[in-house]
């Protein structure tokens, strides 16, 4: 198991590509998925991870195969799972994403303070 800043390497490929950015209220990524359907799209956010999974599968055309003989055929089913370290404190419960033109946005809100104070009761 390999660790770095961006990219946690657990059985992971290096699709989708993503690109991540901050602002000062929120960070963001930015993932490339053009052509899969958004149902088959899953985001899930263990602890400090994010794991993006998606499912590409390519309809075959009955009328292509019946005129033409394939000699290779790749957009048929293809699976993508990228794992990234979220790299600062969010509130992942509060995040939110959209799927438009074959990129889905994630943002988390940052977590404005990460001190939490305990109040002390007398018995």
């Amino acid at each position: 198991m390999k660790r770095s800043l961006f990219l946690y390497e657990v059985e992971t490929y290096k699709e989708p590509l993503i690109d991540l950015y901050e602002t000062a209220d929120n960070l963001i990524f930015k993932i490339e998925i053009p052509g899969i359907d958004i149902r088959n799209i899953s985001l899930k956010v263990y602890e400090d991870l994010l794991i993006i999974e998606g499912l590409w599968v390519t309809e075959r055309d009955p009328s292509v195969q019946e005129r033409y003989k394939y000699l290779c055929m790749e957009r048929n089913i293809k699976t993508v799972r990228r794992v990234v370290k979220i790299p600062i404190p969010v509130n992942t419960v509060a995040g939110t994403a959209f799927y438009e033109n074959g990129v889905v946005t994630i943002k988390f809100p940052k977590l404005r303070d990460k001190l939490i104070r305990i109040k002390i009761e007398q018995r």
